[in-house]
């Protein structure tokens, strides 16, 4: 019993050293280096931010052993528009990446065009300015002032913005004459100003409360007979339209 023990005594305290002499042997091997880095990216834009991307190509050369994957997963989870990264070993020498990014509803934009964050829960995540054109192409834009922005930023969303970031999602391929989204917190109702503008007609429509998606399209259909009936195709000059829980009400 006594030659068992110790026996047991001795793998144990040796198990730990040729487990570290394994690694380091491991590590010094030129063939697992690391040569291939695969990423791709899910949800979101689908496309992977670009300083992540350049992080990772850091790696290349390193030995695939000299890497904490459970750390760099934590670090790499941290990025701004990333929600998780998972990091697997591809014997001999490649890294596999799959970048989880964040779900978010509406894509928020300053009216000076210089920041766009998107919406995690109820906070805003700034979007580093070379990944905002492949976020655009994926979720609706809403164009807020600069000073808005700010306010979100610091005290999270509000129950306005809450309701003008559903209307605007819910639209989706609905109602696509609409360009673009504009909301302005400051007016004289507590929902604030919400401007949907068509282009193509010379029109704006000002949401003035909270309406459903099929009012909004009653309101462009209504935009396109004014068009067809006065012609108005020939002038340049905007038509308004206030839109309210109990109708649409032009403004010329």
């Amino acid at each position: 019993m006594r030659r068992v023990s110790l026996w047991v005594k001795l793998t144990v305290l040796l198990l730990p050293l040729v487990a570290f002499m394994v690694l380091v042997t491991l590590q010094s091997l030129p063939q697992f280096k690391v040569v291939t880095i695969q990423v791709t990216a899910e949800r979101g834009s689908g496309k992977v931010p670009s300083s992540l991307k350049e992080y990772l190509a850091t790696f290349v050369g390193l030995s695939l052993f000299d890497l904490n994957l459970y750390r760099l997963e934590r670090e790499l989870g941290e990025y701004p528009t990333v929600s998780s990264v998972q990091l697997h070993r591809k014997l001999p020498s490649s890294l596999l990446a799959t970048v989880y990014l964040v779900q978010s509803p509406v894509l928020v934009q300053t009216s000076d065009g210089e920041e766009a964050f998107l919406v995690e829960g109820n906070r805003l995540v700034k979007i580093p300015e070379e990944d905002i054109d492949a976020w655009k192409a994926e979720v609706v834009t809403i164009e807020v002032p600069f000073s808005y922005a700010q306010m979100l930023l610091t005290y999270g969303l509000d129950r306005s913005f809450q309701q003008v970031m559903d209307l605007a999602n819910s639209l989706g391929e609905k109602t696509t004459l609409i360009t673009s989204i504009k909301y302005d917190n400051n007016s004289s109702n507590s929902f604030g100003k919400m401007v949907l503008e068509i282009s193509s007609l010379n029109a704006r429509i000002w949401v003035r409360e909270p309406v459903g998606v099929a009012q909004i399209q009653a309101a462009v259909a209504l935009a396109q007979q004014d068009q067809q009936d006065t012609l108005s195709f020939l002038s340049s000059e905007d038509k308004r339209y206030d839109l309210y829980r109990e109708g649409l009400v032009r403004r010329w």
